[in-house]
């Protein structure tokens, strides 16, 4: 690739943010090796990567910086705080990552133009598309973004959004719900870049018998957090109980309705039938797929309009051999597809899910062609070279443009 590329991250790595460290070693299997910036605090080395760390105390600068920007691109600093005082702030996590992505662009601008680079990419919609839209207005460098169900859906998206979308030379998105909202915010239709998010470990299951022979061990595995459905959960799993169904139901992850969730299960009287395990590290959760047979996501839309788009987690439990069921909102079932590699299912119609689950529980054979059609499909959409070589695509065709 002709051209020096910086990619901009909130933090790198993050443990949760498995799919742009997929990308960044796929990028490099490629030859492309972009250099990665990490604005709030991460590591210096990633896999034998640097990783340039921002110091937060450069950010003292900024009083030399502000008046020199100010005086050499008066425009864009019109620009960018007429976009601010029009609009209200989201919340206030958005308003430190905006002025914190703008304080790195602020200081970091001028070594950008001078390390020649041809083009920034924020990987997210937050403040790495900030910091890039703000060195690019500073510097005239293109930049592009990465916008996902988070950055667009939650409280309207972000505060520069907007602006952000008018500027990006192509805007990358993971599912078709979130492309549509994209569109929505007119973005131009070109300039939108569907690409999914890649896997690079292919799990091999030895079996499609039941793990346990006396009952279905099923798995959830997300944040505890109110867009992931999980009062759902427990209510299925209490119709499970109902009709007499063996099971045991794990649920990985951890999140601000812990303590609640846990004591609402305990009070239906499901502590032997329901797992909290907290949070555990990826080669962990990549066994507790093998060691599952079903998957649930039960994601909705939350009160701020948060939702997922295809979680991660559901290519991954396609790809290990899980029966899946998902919920149908926003795009999780954009995963599979319907009746042939796993189920889309209305997460407040219970009785669909548990007349699948029982029915499975009691002639697990019958599901065992709809597993490896989820195999087979995850290999076709998720795999990340494929995923790498489209998003390198777009960005060579950016700078052979500009």
């Amino acid at each position: 690739m002709s051209g020096k590329v910086a990619f901009l991250y909130a933090t790198f790595p993050r443990p949760t943010e498995t799919f742009v460290r997929r990308e960044l070693a796929g990028l490099a299997k490629l030859g492309f090796h972009p250099v990665a910036h990490s604005i709030w605090k991460g590591k210096r080395q990633w896999n034998g990567k640097k990783i340039n760390r921002f110091r937060l105390s450069k950010l003292w600068t900024l009083f030399f910086w502000i008046p020199y920007w100010a005086f050499r691109k008066p425009h864009a600093f019109v620009e960018l705080l007429g976009v601010l005082w029009s609009r209200s702030c989201p919340n206030l996590q958005n308003w430190n990552e905006t002025f914190l992505g703008l304080g790195f662009a602020l200081v970091r601008a001028s070594s950008f133009k001078k390390e020649g680079f041809s083009l920034i990419h924020g990987v997210w919609a937050t403040m790495p598309a900030t910091a890039a839209l703000a060195i690019s207005k500073l510097t005239d460098i293109p930049f592009s973004m990465g916008a996902h169900a988070y950055d667009v859906f939650r409280h309207g998206g972000d505060w520069l959004l907007p602006l952000k979308f008018k500027e990006a030379s192509f805007v990358r998105t993971s599912s078709v719900s979130s492309a549509q909202r994209i569109k929505a915010m007119k973005v131009p239709p070109e300039r939108i870049k569907l690409i999914r998010r890649g896997l690079s470990h292919w799990p091999r299951r030895e079996s499609f018998e039941c793990v346990h022979p006396n009952r279905i061990e099923v798995l959830s595995v997300g944040r505890l957090v109110e867009k992931k459905g999980y009062f759902h959960q427990l209510e299925l799993a209490a119709q499970l109980v109902k009709e007499n169904v063996s099971f045991r139901l794990k649920i990985i992850g951890s999140g601000p309705l812990s303590q609640l969730l846990e004591k609402e299960r305990d009070r239906m009287g499901l502590k032997e039938k329901v797992v909290f395990c907290g949070s555990k590290n990826e080669e962990q959760t990549k066994e507790a797929f093998l060691q599952c047979d079903a998957f649930l996501f039960t994601g909705i839309i939350a009160e701020n309009g948060d939702r997922d788009g295809i979680p991660n987690v559901i290519p991954e439990a396609l790809a290990a051999g899980c029966l899946v069921l998902a919920s149908d909102n926003a795009g999780a079932s954009e995963a599979f597809v319907d009746g042939i590699s796993g189920f889309s299912i209305n997460p407040e119609k219970h009785e669909e899910w548990v007349s699948l689950l029982l029915d499975f529980s009691r002639n697990p054979q019958d599901f065992s062609g709809m597993r490896k059609a989820g195999i087979k499909r995850a290999k076709e959409a998720f795999d990340v070279m494929r995923t790498v070589r489209s998003l390198r695509g777009e960005i060579e065709t950016v700078i052979q443009e500009s």
